[in-house]
């Protein structure tokens, strides 16, 4: 994709050239750019498209307590007013609460007041909270809280959107969407979210940020127009060891920047003397308070793909009541021994069906398929920054026309794996599943109910487990499976383990082709003989 040197130097060079600090020892001083911060600039205003247009539209930025995210706000907003050539440029500096904003528009106000370029081009207006260009007194910085009332008139082109671990509220979501969203007729609209680590069940936006960062630097998904920088210590990293301080805090006198290392020192033995280093650790490490671990190894998973390929599926040929696979996949599964695990949403995420096929090497090739309103496409990649889209394309989602999954899809599915393959049974999470099970028993078909508790999933959970870190749960790369194993997490209680479903509400993670998978092995693992004669006059099984 093309470059601007020239455009990323001149971000550069406003904040080094124009800008001065406002705070502590540092008031006055030129605003030299600490090597994360020039990096983020130069990758945000340098990458263009053909047109000339910024390809970036969304950034998020992760760094711990004192690395200078305020300041930097600031000086992003004053930036991309003054250079802005759009009439009527809306420049919103947003915070969780009014004094969080405050704090960045105060310190934008000092650096207008600091510098006689800005303050001929830039009018303050401390009583609104507003700085206005003076050549055009439509564009505007203003700064807005997101637990208040928008009125009339929001159309954001840019919104530099400040500690987001804090907005967790339904309103200041909703508001996230307004400011994120709302500036959707301009040619081009940026929105930068700079924070330090939340707590994950309590920051869901910054989490949902987070995952996506992390997910596009592990190569899981992709996205020209977001850029993410996670700057932190791993789960591993010794809290105590200057090392860590020094990897997880980009603006530190080691790293090319302004911070002394000795700051953390004191910030280090003061929460070592209270007993905690909770709080230690999640401002000065950036590293996310969870209660969950992350479950499964990536770089295991991927070795754990298999000697076959999940191309995705063939496109739907006329009279043909589902799709079929490749002409290799189907010489590779056609009458083998399979379970069937089905995991069902309600109406907008993803549905799953999982067939699991026992191994000669003691493993299990996993073959799976996945469901998604069409109309509902759209809004779901907005909301979790995933490709489903391109995946439907290439065949690895099934769309389902309207705005909810058809069921009977998945019913022809189903139907369509038996006739293929030696299906021994197909297994339900009871939960909103018997208008498909109850009527499949009836014309047949061995249908399990798999109950979602500690006591039936442990031990298929955990056999899942063993199976990535062994090399023997052969996916075939499949790259929405591989999108669920990234976000698992486990809870353990004893010696039991269960995989977290996370909240739909709340997260962009999934997890349903895993589930699906764990319904199917609850059943595999047991390797029941058939008894086709006591399901066609015993009905649905409970376990």
């Amino acid at each position: 994709m093309p470059y601007s040197q020239a455009q990323a130097d001149a971000a550069c060079n406003f904040f080094e050239h124009i800008l001065k600090h406002t705070a502590d020892e540092w008031y006055g001083k030129p605003f030299l750019l600490v090597p994360w911060q020039e990096e983020a600039l130069s990758t945000i205003f340098g990458q263009l498209d053909e047109a000339g247009n910024r390809i970036i539209e969304m950034a998020y930025l992760e760094v711990p307590k004192k690395a200078g995210k305020s300041e930097m706000a600031a000086g992003l907003a004053l930036f991309v007013l003054l250079t802005t050539n759009t009439p009527g440029c809306q420049v919103y500096g947003a915070a969780a609460a009014t004094r969080q904003a405050l704090n960045v528009f105060r310190a934008a106000c000092k650096m207008v007041d600091q510098s006689p370029i800005l303050s001929k081009r830039l009018r303050v207006l401390r009583g609104t909270h507003r700085i206005i260009k003076r050549s055009d007194p439509e564009s505007f910085y203003a700064a807005v809280a997101a637990d208040g009332d928008f009125g009339d008139g929001v159309n954001p082109a840019v919104v530099i959107a400040d500690e987001i671990h804090r907005w967790k509220t339904r309103k200041q979501l909703d508001n996230w969407d307004v400011l994120s969203n709302g500036g959707i007729t301009r040619r081009q609209t940026l929105t930068i979210a700079i924070t330090t680590a939340g707590v994950q069940n309590e920051s869901p936006l910054a989490w949902r940020l987070h995952e996506k960062a992390r997910k596009i630097e592990a190569g899981i998904v992709s996205d020209a127009k977001f850029y993410g920088r996670i700057y932190g210590a791993a789960k591993e990293d010794d809290p105590a060891d200057p090392a860590t301080w020094i990897k997880a805090n980009p603006s530190l006198k080691q790293n090319g920047g302004f911070l002394d290392i000795e700051k953390i020192r004191e910030k280090f033995v003061s929460h070592e003397a209270e007993g905690d280093l909770t709080s230690f650790k999640r401002y000065y490490l950036n590293m996310w308070d969870q209660k969950e671990s992350r479950a499964i190894d990536m770089v295991k998973w991927d070795a754990s793909a298999g000697d076959w390929h999940a191309s995705g599926l063939l496109a739907k040929s006329p009279g043909d009541k589902v799709r079929s696979l490749p002409h290799t996949l189907l010489a590779r599964f056609q009458g083998r021994r399979c379970w069937a695990g089905v995991d069902l949403s309600m109406t907008t995420d993803l549905s799953a069906v999982s067939l699991v096929f026992p191994c000669e090497d003691d493993g299990y090739d996993v073959l799976v398929f996945f469901w998604m309103p069409e109309q509902a496409v759209r809004q779901r990649e907005r909301r979790d920054g995933m490709p489903y889209q391109r995946w439907a394309e290439q065949g690895f989602i099934e769309l389902s026309s309207g705005d909810v999954i058809d069921y009977r899809d998945i019913t022809a599915r189903l139907e369509w794996a038996s006739d293929l393959f030696d299906l021994e049974e197909i297994c339900f999470d009871p939960w909103n599943s018997r208008q498909i099970s109850v009527p499949m028993t009836e014309h047949g078909y061995a249908c399990v109910e798999i109950r979602q508790g500690v006591a039936t999933l442990s031990e298929p959970s955990k056999k899942l487990l063993e199976l990535v870190a062994a090399g023997k749960l052969h996916h075939g790369g499949h790259p929405v499976l591989r999108w669920n194993a990234s976000c698992l997490s486990t809870k353990e209680n004893n010696d039991n383990l269960m995989f977290t479903k996370p909240e739909r509400s709340k997260s962009s993670s999934r997890i349903d082709g895993i589930a699906a998978t764990v319904n199917a092995l609850a059943r595999a693992i047991v390797r029941t003989p058939r008894q086709m004669s006591i399901y066609s006059t015993r009905g649905i099984l409970t376990l």
